[in-house]
C-alpha cells in the first residue's frame, strides 16, 4: 500500500474524522502514514511549528499520524470572507484574496504546487493518507478539480468512499457517486464506510446487503455516530442553539459569528460538569447569562456589523452592564474594544468602526497576518499557569488594562472589569487557569466554586475515535484495506 483516498458523497459526511482514524490505525500498524489534503475551504485554521498557516484537520490528522505537521499536508487553504470570496493561503503563506469566479476561470496553477507537495510527501514517508473535497464527481468541476481524483491517480490510491447516513439517502448517495466515477477511478474503490449510525445496527443488516448489490462495492464499515469531541472541517463546535439558561449552572452563551473560526478553542468547556454552554444568535438569548463567549472569525467587521444589525451588539453591552462576564478570543478580543481601524482594507473597504466598548483597547488591523505558536504564564487571575497554544490574526491591538501574561500587554491579552481579551487559541485548555477563571466568574454570580477539573486531551480523544471505527470494521475490511 502506498496510499489511501478518503474521498466523500458530498461535503460533511465526516471524511476529515475517518481520514484521521485511519491514519492512528495505520500509525498503530507501523506504517509510517502522513495525511494530505490538496486544498481545503475552511475556517478552521491553526499554526505550524514553523510558522505556517494550515487547515486544523490535517494538523488533527498528522497528530493521529504521529508525525510533525507540515505545510504540505495541506498545501492550498481557502479561508471564506464573504459567499464568494476567500482568502488564499498557499504552503502556510497568505496570498490575498480571491473570488470564487476568479479562483475557478482556466488552469489553476495552484494544482502544481499541490502535486510538487504530495510528491516531497511520498518520497519521505510510506503511505500517505489523502483527504478529498466535497464530492469527486461534481461533473461541471472534474477537469479543474486537483483535490479529489487527481491525486489519488498520482499515487494510484486505493479509494475508500465516506457516505453519511444521518442524513438520508444513503443508497442514492453512494450508487451516484460510483456510477459517476471513471471506470479506472471506480476500479480503484476498496469499498465504502457508511457514516454517523444513529440506532441498533441490526436493523440495518439487510441494508448493508442491498447496499453492497445495488453499488457492486463492499460495505467496509458502518461506523455508529459518537460524540467525539474531535474538531471538523466543516461545522463548529457541536453546542446546542439558542438553549435557554439552566436554574443552578454555570450559563454560558457563545455568540455564533456568521463567519465564527476555530471553534475548537471552546472544547474544554465540556469538561466543565456544572457549564451549561449554547450558541446564542439573537440579543434575546443572552437573558440570565453568566458569561459570554466571543469566539474567534474570519471576517471581524462583517460579524460585528451584522450582530449590530440583529441588535445583539447592545444587547450584549446591556448583559455586560447587568453583571454579564466577557470573554473575547481573538476576533471576540478585537470586538470588545472601543474601535476598529483598517486604513488598508484588510477586512474589506478602509474605514473606522466601533466595537463594543467594554475594554479600553483598539485594534489596527493589517495586510500582514501574525502568525506564531506561543508560550505564555498568566498573571491573572492567578499567577504562574503555564498557556499555550497559537496566534493567528491580523492586525495589532493597543490599549489599557490589566495584563493576563507576563511579558506582554494588549498585543497578547488584558483584563478589565469583567471583560477579557486574548489572542491565545487554547487558552481554556489550561485547566488550572481555566479552573480560576470560571471561579471567578462563579463567584461573582453567586454559585460556589468548583474543583479542578481535567479536559480530555486530544490524544485521548484520537485514540478513543480511532477505536470506535476499527470496532465498526466488518470481516476482512481491515486487510482488504492494507492490500489495496
Amino acid at each position: 500500500m502506498r496510499a489511501l483516498a478518503i474521498l466523500g458523497t458530498a461535503s460533511d459526511v465526516g471524511k476529515s474524522l475517518i481520514a484521521t482514524a485511519l491514519g492512528r490505525l495505520l500509525s498503530d500498524a507501523g506504517f509510517d502514514p502522513v495525511p494530505f489534503k490538496a486544498q481545503n475551504m475552511s475556517l478552521q485554521a491553526g499554526v505550524t511549528e514553523d510558522g505556517g498557516e494550515m487547515s486544523r484537520a490535517q494538523l488533527l490528522q498528522a497528530r493521529a499520524c504521529r508525525v510533525t505537521p507540515h505545510v504540505d499536508m495541506n498545501p492550498v487553504l481557502l479561508k471564506p470572507t464573504t459567499d464568494r470570496e476567500a482568502e488564499v493561503i498557499v504552503l502556510g503563506q497568505a496570498r490575498g484574496r480571491t473570488s470564487a469566479r476568479a479562483y475557478f476561470q482556466g488552469e489553476n496553477s495552484l494544482g502544481a504546487v499541490a502535486d510538487a507537495a504530495l510528491d516531497r510527501l511520498a518520497a519521505r514517508h510510506r503511505v500517505v493518507v489523502m483527504e478529498g473535497a466535497g464530492s469527486p464527481v461534481e461533473l461541471n468541476l472534474m477537469e479543474r478539480d486537483f483535490v479529489n481524483l487527481r491525486p489519488a491517480r498520482r499515487l494510484n490510491a486505493g479509494i475508500v468512499l465516506v457516505a453519511d447516513i444521518d442524513r438520508g439517502g444513503v443508497f442514492a448517495q453512494v450508487k451516484g457517486t460510483l456510477d459517476l466515477l471513471p471506470e479506472a477511478d471506480r476500479r480503484r474503490v476498496i469499498g465504502v464506510v457508511v457514516n454517523r449510525f444513529r440506532g441498533d445496527p441490526e436493523l440495518f443488516a439487510d441494508g448493508i446487503t442491498r447496499l453492497e448489490q445495488v453499488a457492486a462495492s463492499p460495505v467496509l464499515a458502518v461506523v455508529p455516530w459518537l460524540r467525539h469531541g474531535l474538531d471538523e472541517e466543516d461545522r463548529p463546535l457541536s453546542l446546542p442553539i439558542d438553549e435557554p439558561p439552566r436554574a443552578g449552572a454555570l450559563n454560558v452563551a457563545v455568540v455564533l459569528h456568521p463567519h465564527v473560526a476555530n471553534t475548537d478553542d471552546l472544547s474544554p468547556l465540556l469538561a466543565e460538569p456544572d457549564v451549561a454552554a449554547t450558541w446564542v444568535t439573537h440579543g434575546r438569548a443572552l437573558g440570565a447569562r453568566d458569561l459570554v463567549i466571543l469566539p474567534g472569525s474570519k471576517a471581524t467587521v462583517a460579524d460585528l456589523q451584522h450582530h449590530a444589525a440583529s441588535g445583539l451588539v447592545q444587547a450584549l453591552r446591556d448583559a455586560h452592564a447587568a453583571g454579564t462576564w466577557m470573554l473575547g478570543l481573538c476576533a471576540g478580543y478585537q470586538m470588545l474594544g472601543r474601535r476598529l481601524l483598517d486604513p488598508e482594507g484588510t477586512e474589506g473597504a478602509p474605514g473606522v468602526w466601533p466595537g463594543l466598548d467594554l475594554m479600553n483597547v483598539e485594534t489596527t488591523f493589517a495586510a500582514r497576518k501574525h502568525l506564531s505558536t506561543a508560550g505564555f504564564q498568566s498573571t491573572w487571575p492567578t499567577a504562574g499557569h503555564a498557556l499555550t497554544g497559537y496566534e493567528i490574526h491580523h492586525g495589532r491591538t493597543d490599549g489599557e488594562g490589566a495584563r493576563l501574561v507576563i511579558g506582554a500587554g494588549a498585543e497578547v491579552g488584558l483584563v478589565t472589569e469583567r471583560a477579557v481579551g486574548c489572542y491565545l487559541h487554547g487558552l481554556l485548555r489550561a485547566d488550572g487557569w481555566r479552573r480560576d477563571f470560571l471561579n471567578a466568574v462563579r463567584l461573582s454570580r453567586g454559585l460556589p466554586a468548583q474543583p479542578l477539573a481535567t479536559s480530555e486531551s486530544v490524544e485521548l480523544r484520537i485514540a478513543r475515535f480511532a477505536r470506535h471505527v476499527a470496532a465498526s470494521f466488518r470481516p476482512g475490511a481491515w486487510q482488504a484495506i492494507l492490500d489495496s
